[in-house]
This record gives C-alpha cells, sequence and structure tokens, in this order.
C-alpha cells in the first residue's frame, strides 16, 4: 500500500513488516479457527487482525514524512507521479477483472453496474458507506491512502513552518469529518458520510491520527542522531500490539469487532500506534534484533514487496475462484502468495517502473 522497494530511503524490515500486515488482515478475514471456537479468547485475538490495516496507515505516515516532509527539494508533480505508479495501475487492472468476473462467473450483476465501477476506479467509493466493500471490498483503505497522499504536501508546508501544525491538523480533520457527517446525514446524499461510525472507522477524517502518529514518529527518528540507551523497542512494541489486541477482543461485547467500540476506537487510533507500533517500528531500524534480522531477510523482503498484490487478491472473487478447487487453509494461504508474487514480478513492478521511467523522463526533458 505504500512505496518502500523503489525509494532511496529503503528500511528493509519495514518492508517486511508489510507482508505481516497483509497477512493479518488475511487472518481478520478468514479467521483459521472454526466456528466451534468462536467463543475462545484465541478466536477473539485473531478477528482483531483487522490492525493489520492500522500498521499500514502508520507506517505509509512514516515513510512519506520521511522521504518527502523537506519542502526544499520536494516536486510535486514526481511526488503525485510516483503515487500514482505506486498504487494504481495494478488497483486499476485487479478491479476492473473484478467487475468482469462478478459479471460473468458469478453472476451478480450489482457489481456489474458501470456507475459503481467509475466510482471504484477513482476511489471515489471510499466517501459513501453503502459503496466502501464495493468490488475489491478491502480497497476502501486505499481511499483513505489517497486522500493522505494528496492532502501530505500541505501538511508538510505548514509543519516546516511551525511544528504546532502536527498538533492542530489532525484535530481540524476530524472536526472536519463530524462536520460532514453533521450535514450529509441529513441531506442523505447517497451515503456520502451518513453516519459517524463509517467517518471515524473507514475515511482518512476518522483515520488520520494514525497517519500522523506516524509523522511525528519520522521526524522523531530524523531528528534523533544518537541511539537510546534502552535496547528492548523491538520487544515493547510488540508486546504493546498484543495487548492492544487483547483489549480490542475483550472489548467486543454486542459489537462484531472491538473497534465498533468507542474505547476501541481510541485504542486502535491512538493507544495501539503509541504504545505499540510506533516503538516495535523505531525498534526495527535502530535494533539489530532477531525480528529485525528475519523481516530483513530474502523471503519477507518477497513478501512485502508483493504484500501490496496480496493484500488486493486476498479477499473477493479471486479468493472465492482458488476456494472452488481447495479448502485447504495453508494451501490457498500459499497459493495466493504465490500468485501475489507472479503478479508482482510481471505486472506490479514492470508497470511501475515504465511509468516513472516514461513519464518521469518527459517531464525532466520538458523542464530543459
Amino acid at each position: 500500500m505504500i512505496e518502500s522497494n523503489n525509494s532511496s530511503i529503503y528500511f528493509k524490515p519495514l518492508t517486511g513488516v508489510r507482508a505481516i500486515a497483509a497477512f493479518m488482515v488475511y487472518l481478520h478475514h478468514f479467521n483459521p479457527l472454526s466456528d466451534n471456537y468462536s467463543s475462545t479468547m484465541f478466536f477473539g485475538f485473531i478477528q482483531e487482525m483487522h490492525v493489520g490495516v492500522t500498521i499500514f496507515f502508520v507506517l505509509s505516515g512514516f515513510l512519506i514524512a520521511y522521504r518527502y516532509s523537506e519542502m526544499k527539494y520536494f516536486s510535486f508533480r514526481k511526488y503525485m507521479l510516483y503515487r500514482f505508479a505506486r498504487i494504481y495501475p495494478l488497483y486499476f487492472i485487479l478491479t476492473t477483472l473484478t467487475f468482469i468476473l462478478y459479471a460473468v462467473l458469478l453472476s451478480q450483476n450489482k457489481s456489474s453496474n458501470f456507475y459503481e465501477y467509475l466510482l471504484n476506479i477513482s476511489f471515489i467509493r471510499g466517501f459513501f458507506d453503502n459503496l466502501k466493500f464495493s468490488g475489491i471490498a478491502q480497497g476502501w483503505s486505499l481511499t483513505v491512502e489517497e486522500t493522505f497522499y494528496i492532502i501530505a504536501p500541505i501538511i508538510f508546508l505548514l509543519a516546516n513552518k511551525r511544528i504546532f501544525y502536527l498538533i492542530l491538523l489532525p484535530i481540524l480533520f476530524l472536526f472536519t469529518g463530524i462536520g460532514l457527517v453533521t450535514i450529509f446525514s441529513k441531506i442523505k446524499f447517497y451515503s456520502f458520510f451518513s453516519n459517524y461510525e463509517f467517518m471515524f472507522n473507514y475515511t482518512f477524517f476518522g483515520r488520520c491520527m494514525e497517519f500522523f502518529i506516524g509523522i511525528f514518529l519520522a521526524v522523531f527518528y530524523k531528528q534523533q542522531t544518537n541511539k537510546l540507551s534502552f535496547k528492548y523497542f523491538t520487544y515493547m512494541g510488540l508486546m504493546g500490539m498484543i495487548l492492544s489486541i487483547f483489549i480490542l477482543s475483550m472489548l467486543k461485547g454486542n459489537y462484531d469487532y472491538g473497534i465498533r467500540h468507542p474505547l476501541g476506537k481510541v485504542i486502535n487510533t491512538l493507544v495501539l500506534p503509541l504504545i505499540g507500533i510506533c516503538p516495535f517500528f523505531y525498534g526495527l531500524l535502530r535494533e539489530n534484533s532477531v525480528i529485525s534480522k528475519m523481516l530483513s531477510s530474502k523471503l519477507f523482503l518477497l513478501l512485502g514487496k508483493s504484500s501490496y498484490v496480496f493484500y488486493l487478491i486476498h479477499m473477493g472473487v479471486f479468493s472465492l475462484l482458488l476456494r472452488k478447487f481447495t479448502s485447504n487453509y495453508l494451501l490457498i494461504f500459499i497459493s495466493l502468495n504465490i500468485l501475489a508474487i507472479i503478479l508482482y514480478k510481471y505486472v506490479e513492478e514492470p508497470v511501475n517502473l515504465y511509468i516513472r521511467n516514461t513519464f518521469f523522463n518527459k517531464t525532466k526533458s520538458s523542464n530543459k
């Protein structure tokens, strides 16, 4: 979901983290435990693995801020070209195939609706509650990401003038979201920002703090030249994440997931990133731990690079078609990873590089 493999600022362990985050979302959608264990603590713990999306958002805020926050050398055209090349081509291809397959093979006419298709390929569907799970259902998070990408240059421009804006802006974004719901919940404009639950959980305005915490981590990491004497940030962060997920599972109650609980929202958006994700990231980059070495291995680097493809295909029509051939959980998981690696190697990466090299060279030539 974010650029790391082709960036000049390249953090190997964080590429491996992308794979872990994507696999967590997979576990959330396809709990390996049967319904016979639905009342157990471990089943509930796995159900809260949607926090893999939170990891993606914090990681996105960190990497984008680390690379682009110094506006002195910032090129908005190059920035947007790189974001487009990284995210859009594969999403467009897979979304188009999804609508075709739903229409032809599964006879789901709703998903073949051309208007709905346009809203999907433009990322606009992520602003409508009734459409957030249409097409590639998990793609709603890309609307959140793209909103951040567009707004990020403004954030960095203001933050470079006064660091106070990094505190003020997320508050303003949150109240903007609340204002949109206040207005459009009364107008009822095709479910556009139709309710607070949707705004808080599925839009940038409700989840902006996750990106800002990543930005704060980037600022701290860049300013801190000497390693801290404390050597266990990796494990402290890991324990913080486990504890946060456990609390979310305990808060579930009458809700389908703990994040639906008001306190669960605070834990997912603030507590988890602050006491879990951030120290974990910092430890991976500063400490020579077993976990850092594992996530920097060739296997995890490959899985991390192909994790965007895996994220897009792990649920939906592609997964459904695969499940027609086998019901073996492990075999499906391995098959999805193999398919993701193939698509990464022969579709995502070549198209990404082609767009960058072609259009960026044209941009440089036109500026001469």
